[in-house]
């Protein structure tokens, strides 16, 4: 089990460029790459798998220099958006196929293929033809292949990006499970936030070559480094104001929505900041309430049913808010409709504090 380490790595081409990257990921663990389109996620992939060279810098495993090593000699195997199985081979062939390249003895070739395709539920499929596969069993079928080599690093092209949506959730769990059992470095490069919350250990948020954020789900969630970071992580709404220090651990934001309470956070801010609210730490309030240092009037525009929760559109005066609102606590309250007068709260720890940006 090896760290590997990104130090200065920087790739240009076109018109876009890597960024001096650092990044170290830690044995074992699940690490995931998230950002939109273009932001230069799958280039980091592909440098790290060998598929591209980098302009500057170099990729460490463990103390060996791998960075101009192909990817047959890296101890790093990808499993590809597409899953690239070979349509003419079972199951069974497909996973031993690398296997085989190696010369390794028949019962050993057994033995470890047979090993793998329980570890990822496939044992049952082995004789079966890659067109006879579900799109969840041809995933697990590239995940056995890739394993049974037993690679240090293994590293996940938006895997699940052609699987439906409900099979999509649980093939992920079974990942998350499968990387705890192998115990390999697994890296996914994903655009969406919710995979990259559910799976991942730590992650990266990146933008425009750039790598913004690294940490675990929780932290970036809650303390993200800027608006950018915040918005993409999960939905937010904004407050644009300034900034006062008011009492003890405590700071006003003045806004054309008037005067509110926030926690201080121990960072330095400028005087124009934004405050940041997401749906599920707000309140909806059926009244008026004036035991509540921050309020806000409004009317519901919209209302979205979703089973565990209920996601409400509410224009207040100057802004448009989005609020969730949990099924458990909507049944014990009054029913709300389109159109009816609602009052928006919150925590002032749960408001989170930073410099003013466009998101």
């Amino acid at each position: 089990m090896y760290e590997l380490r990104c130090e200065s790595l920087e790739k240009s081409f076109g018109s876009f460029a890597l960024q001096p990257l650092d990044l170290a990921i830690q044995p074992g663990e699940f690490f995931s790459l998230l950002g939109p389109s273009g932001c230069g996620k799958t280039t980091v992939l592909r440098l790290l798998g060998g598929f591209e060279q980098p302009t500057s810098g170099r990729i460490m495993l463990g103390e060996r220099d791998i960075t101009r090593l192909p990817p047959h000699k890296r101890n790093i195997h990808t499993v590809f958006q597409r899953y690239a199985l070979f349509p003419h081979l079972s199951v069974f062939e497909n996973v031993a196929f690398s296997l085989r390249l190696k010369g390794l003895s028949r019962p050993d070739i057994i033995r470890r293929v047979d090993k793998m395709m329980n570890l990822t539920e496939i044992g049952a499929l082995s004789d079966r033809r890659i067109h006879q596969l579900s799109g969840g069993q041809s995933q697990r079928v590239a995940l056995a292949r890739a394993l049974v080599d037993q690679p240090a690093v293994l590293l996940l092209d938006e895997p699940f990006s052609a699987l439906d949506p409900s099979l999509r959730v649980r093939v992920r769990d079974e990942m998350r499970a499968i990387c705890k059992k192998v115990g390999a470095t697994f890296i996914l490069v994903t655009h969406d936030q919710e995979e990259a919350l559910q799976l991942s250990d730590r992650l990266a948020v990146m933008k425009d070559g750039r790598c913004l954020q690294v940490g675990t789900p929780k932290s970036i969630y809650e303390d993200p480094s800027d608006t950018f970071v915040a918005s993409f992580i999960g939905a937010v709404n904004e407050i644009r104001g300034e900034l006062s220090e008011s009492l003890p651990g405590e700071w006003s934001v003045a806004s054309a929505m008037g005067t509110f309470k926030v926690k201080k956070n121990g960072l330095a801010l400028p005087r124009e900041v934004s405050m940041l609210l997401r749906p599920e730490k707000m309140r909806l309030l059926r009244q008026r309430s004036n035991t509540h240092d921050n309020l806000l009037e409004g009317e519901i525009q919209d209302l979205t049913y979703l089973g565990s929760r209920t996601e409400y559109t509410i224009r207040t005066r100057d802004n448009v808010f989005k609020v969730s609102e949990a099924e458990m606590d909507r049944q014990k309250k009054r029913l709300l409709h389109h159109r009816d007068r609602v009052f928006l709260t919150w925590k002032t720890e749960d408001a989170i504090l930073l410099p003013q940006s466009t998101l």
